[in-house]
C-alpha cells in the first residue's frame, strides 16, 4: 500500500472543493493517503509521459489505479476522477494556479458533478509541477488530478495532527497578493501587501486585507447579505446562514457570486456627524421625493466627507434621469416652483415665495440646478418658516431611518415610505411601521435585498415616535 500526505496545494484545493459542497448542503470530503498517492502518481506520470489522459500507465483506468496503490473498495463503491492543467500565469507561486484550475472544474458540467457528488466520502488530491508541451509550445505547468471514491472498506484518513494544524490565523506571504481561502470554522485571515484575494468559507471571520487593493469573496448573491459599516468597524452577515458574520479590515472591494462591489467608495460616510448626514438626507430626499436607498446615499455622502461640496452634489442629482422625470413636462417657472413646494414642503407656494422664486430664477441668480438646495437652506433660515423646517427635519429623518439605520434599498418601498407622510404624527406612525415590516422581511427572507446599514449617524431617527 501506498500513501501520501497531502501538500499546501493540495489541502488549498480541498479548501475549494469543500467550500462548493458544504455551500449547497453536503458534507465536505475528507482526504485519503491512499488516494492522494495514486492521484500524485498519474499527475507526475502525465507530466512525466506529456500525456492528459484518464488513461493511465499502462493503459490503467482511475479506480484500477486506486486499486493498485491498496485502496480498499468493498461493499458499495464509487470512484470518480477529474484531471486539469494549465501553465503557470499570473502571480509568484501556484495558489493562483490552483484557483484558476478549480474554477475551470467547476465549469466544466461532468467535472462539476464529480466534485459535487452527494454520496462520495473521500478524496485524494495530486498537484504536480513541470514542463509540459500544448500545441502552441511547451510551458512550466500545474497538473491536477482529483481522485473521489466512496467505499464501504476501510480509509486512510490524511487529517494533521496537532503539531501538523495551521495555526488559527492564516496569513499570506508578505511580499506577494495572495489568495486565500478559510475553511467552515471561524479564522482570523491576513493578506499581503499587494493585492489579495481572500474567500473566508465559513465561520466569523475577520478579514484583513492590509496593503493594496484588497477583495473579500462571497459565493451568494449579494441579496443575501447585509453590511453595516461603523466608526473603524465593518461587518458583513450572509442572511442565508451559510457563513456567519465576517468583520472586514482594509478590504477594498467584495464580489458576491462573481459582481464586484466597491466598497472603498462607500466607508468614509462613517467620518460624516449625525447633523450632517441629516442635512444630507434633506437634500437627497427633496431632489427625489422619496426615502433614499442606502446604496446611493452612502456613496454621495462619501464623496461629500471626501470634500465634494452640497451645491455640486445638488448639481449632479438635478441632472438624474430620475429627477428629470420627476419635473418632466412642466413648461413654466412657475408651475416648476409649484412642483418643487409641494415635493420638498408638502404644501403649495404662498404667493410672495412664488413670486420670489419665479424672479430669482427667470433672473438667473440661481439656476434651477441648485434651486432646490437653496430652497431647502432658505425654509431652515431664521426668516423661514417653522413648519416647513420641521417638515424638512421629518422627512430627513424618515429618510435616515430607511437608508442609515436599517440600510434598504429597494426603490418602490422608499417610494411608498415617503409618500406615506402627510405632515401629521399618524402619518409618522404609518411610515415607520410600514419600514419596520420590510426590515423584519428583508432580515428574515434571506435573499431578499441586500443592505448596507451605518452605525453612530442616525441612531436616534424617529427615535421619538
Amino acid at each position: 500500500m501506498s500513501a501520501a500526505t497531502a501538500s499546501n496545494l493540495e489541502r488549498y484545493m480541498l479548501d475549494l472543493v469543500n467550500e462548493e459542497r458544504t455551500s449547497r448542503g453536503l458534507d465536505g470530503l475528507v482526504l485519503d493517503k491512499v488516494l492522494n498517492a495514486s492521484a500524485d502518481a498519474h499527475s507526475d506520470w502525465m507530466l512525466k509521459s506529456n500525456v492528459f489522459s484518464h488513461t493511465g500507465v499502462d493503459g490503467s483506468t482511475p479506480t484500477e489505479r486506486m486499486k493498485a496503490e491498496g485502496f480498499d473498495l468493498s461493499g458499495s463503491w464509487r470512484t470518480a476522477e477529474n484531471i486539469a492543467a494549465q501553465s503557470e500565469r499570473g502571480d509568484q507561486g501556484f495558489f493562483d494556479d490552483v484557483y484558476e484550475l478549480h474554477v475551470a472544474l467547476m465549469n466544466s458540467d461532468g467535472h462539476r458533478e464529480n466534485i459535487l457528488r452527494p454520496d462520495l466520502e473521500v478524496v485524494g488530491i495530486g498537484i504536480q509541477t513541470g514542463t509540459f508541451a500544448y500545441d502552441s509550445g511547451t510551458y512550466f505547468s500545474v497538473m491536477v488530478t482529483q481522485n473521489f471514491a466512496m467505499t464501504g472498506g476501510r480509509t486512510t484518513p490524511d487529517v494533521p495532527g496537532q503539531q501538523d494544524r495551521a495555526p488559527e490565523t492564516i496569513a499570506g506571504q508578505t511580499d506577494a497578493p495572495a489568495l486565500l481561502v478559510g475553511t467552515a470554522t471561524a479564522e482570523n485571515l491576513i493578506g499581503t501587501m499587494g493585492d489579495d484575494t481572500i474567500t473566508g468559507s465559513g465561520g466569523n471571520d475577520i478579514i484583513s486585507g492590509g496593503d493594496g487593493i484588497d477583495t473579500a469573496v462571497y459565493m451568494n448573491e449579494m441579496s443575501n447579505y447585509g453590511l453595516t459599516i461603523g466608526d473603524g468597524s465593518i461587518t458583513i452577515e450572509d442572511r442565508s446562514g451559510d457563513h456567519g458574520i465576517d468583520t472586514l479590515n482594509s478590504i477594498e472591494n467584495l464580489e458576491f457570486s462573481g459582481s464586484l462591489f466597491e466598497l472603498h467608495r462607500f466607508v468614509n460616510v462613517s467620518t460624516l456627524t449625525e447633523s450632517d448626514m441629516l442635512a444630507f438626507c434633506e437634500l437627497y430626499v427633496a431632489y427625489f421625493n422619496r426615502a433614499p436607498d442606502a446604496t446611493g446615499l452612502l456613496f454621495w455622502g462619501s464623496q461629500l466627507a471626501d470634500g465634494m461640496s452640497m451645491i455640486d452634489i445638488a448639481r449632479q442629482f438635478y441632472t438624474s434621469s430620475e429627477t428629470n422625470l420627476l419635473y418632466d413636462g412642466i413648461e413654466n417657472t412657475g408651475d416648476f416652483v409649484t412642483a418643487v413646494y409641494s415635493n420638498v414642503l408638502g404644501r403649495d407656494p404662498d404667493t410672495d415665495g412664488l413670486e420670489y422664486w419665479v424672479n430669482a430664477l427667470d433672473s438667473e441668480t440661481v439656476d434651477q440646478a441648485s434651486f432646490i438646495l437653496s430652497m431647502i437652506d432658505g425654509a431652515k433660515a431664521a426668516t423661514g418658516s417653522e413648519a416647513d423646517a420641521q417638515h424638512l427635519e421629518t422627512k430627513a429623518e424618515i429618510g435616515a431611518y430607511y437608508a442609515v439605520v436599517h440600510g434598504l434599498n429597494n426603490g418602490s418601498m422608499a417610494k411608498t415610505a415617503m409618500q406615506t407622510y402627510n405632515g401629521t404624527l399618524d402619518s409618522v406612525v404609518e411610515t415607520k411601521q410600514i419600514i419596520d415590516d420590510h426590515v423584519e422581511m428583508v432580515t428574515t427572507a434571506g435573499d431578499m435585498e441586500f443592505t448596507i446599514s451605518v452605525t453612530g449617524l442616525a441612531d436616534t431617527a424617529l427615535d421619538w415616535v
